[in-house]
């Protein structure tokens, strides 16, 4: 029986069986490159960011996605066997290398840094795999007792974030070398911050008697008042728990000179007889108070200082208003009207919108 098809119609049909192939193979190599894209995007967004409380979502304000400044490197590659608190191991050595994704020249963002002994660490318990968050945890100290997560330093939290205090060595181009380790080998920071105990104690512990002070021309060297009567590990204190102070290596603390002599001298706050009528009609004497150590601090950024001199400055307090004026050639500054706030919705917000030139 001769064939329906002509060689032509069937060199034809041979063709599209040929293209239908190609095309399908063509959809199967960009399947597998989306796919490849994906899986690229994911390790990168687990690398550089890390999202607080669950996936970033833009619409959410209970979400939060952070930045990783870079990763610690430990002689502790697994999470057994790591000291819970950083100064139970103050020999314990580490090095932070600050990644150059966020900063072009990340060296720079650590000038200054060894000026200080001590720095905070603020990470991510990246190993930390349990997917249901508990109010109450059972720390090692309250031997099987239970209390809030809150109240502990445990690492299983809403927001698995770390805090800890610890000694800087030596800091060599976008390196920071520093002992008293508590963190795993590869863990991610989110920030670092100096230790400053003049902000950084509780103002209780911040007194002549516990505080000795020397200068040896480039920095202020003092002695920790937190070494004398430190937290429990975990937080976990209970009236038969003894003090552990920090290893010798962390009984100095070390700033430098423009934190305990600043630049900037202190401004004379003064109040005219308006501003002081107001205050006393009010029920609360501590408003007067906060107004003071606000001022004579000049809450002023610097570019606002050297571009508006000699300026109006309006901020708020709760819901008062006050109102002051900058004498930058005396020192002072001058509290002319402090008034209730009516509609806090149109305060502006920048800080060039709050202040007015005279000159």
């Amino acid at each position: 029986m001769a064939s329906a098809y002509s060689s032509d119609t069937i060199d034809d049909i041979v063709d599209i069986n040929e293209s239908l192939k190609q095309l399908s193979v063509a959809r199967a190599q960009i399947n597998s490159l989306r796919k490849q894209n994906e899986s690229l995007k994911k390790q990168l967004n687990e690398k550089d960011l890390v999202t607080a409380n669950g996936p970033s979502t833009s619409n959410n304000p209970e979400k939060l996605e952070l930045s990783i400044i870079g990763t610690i490197k430990t002689k502790f590659k697994e999470r057994r066997g790591v000291p819970r608190q950083p100064g139970l191991c103050p020999l314990a050595q580490a090095c932070l290398t600050i990644s150059n994704s966020i900063f072009t020249n990340p060296n720079h963002a650590l000038e200054g840094l060894s000026d200080f002994s001590h720095m905070w660490i603020l990470f991510h318990f990246h190993k930390n795999e349990t997917t249901h968050v508990h109010a109450k945890v059972s720390p090692p100290r309250l031997n099987g007792l239970r209390t809030g997560v809150l109240g502990t330093r445990s690492p299983h939290r809403p927001s698995p974030i770390g805090l800890s205090l610890v000694q800087i060595d030596k800091v060599e181009g976008n390196s920071v070398y520093f002992s008293g380790v508590d963190m795993i080998d590869g863990t991610p920071v989110l920030d670092i911050k100096p230790y400053i105990p003049h902000y950084d104690a509780p103002a209780s512990l911040r007194s002549d008697q516990h505080v000795s002070l020397f200068d040896n021309g480039l920095h202020q060297i003092l002695l920790d008042p937190l070494t004398t009567d430190r937290e429990a590990p975990d937080g976990e204190e209970t009236d038969t728990y003894d003090a552990m102070p920090l290893s010798p290596l962390h009984t100095r603390v070390r700033v430098p000179l423009w934190i305990t002599e600043p630049l900037m001298q202190q401004l004379t706050v003064e109040f005219s007889s308006r501003a002081r009528e107001f205050l006393d009609t009010l029920d609360t004497n501590d408003i007067e108070a906060t107004i003071v150590s606000i001022l004579k601090e000049d809450p002023r950024s610097v570019y606002v200082r050297e571009r508006y001199s000699n300026q109006f400055y309006t901020f708020l307090i709760g819901g008062y208003h006050v109102s002051c004026k900058f004498d930058d050639n005396k020192h002072t500054i001058s509290v002319y009207r402090i008034s209730f706030v009516d509609n806090m919705e149109n305060v502006p917000e920048q800080e060039g919108a709050q202040c007015l030139s005279i000159d």
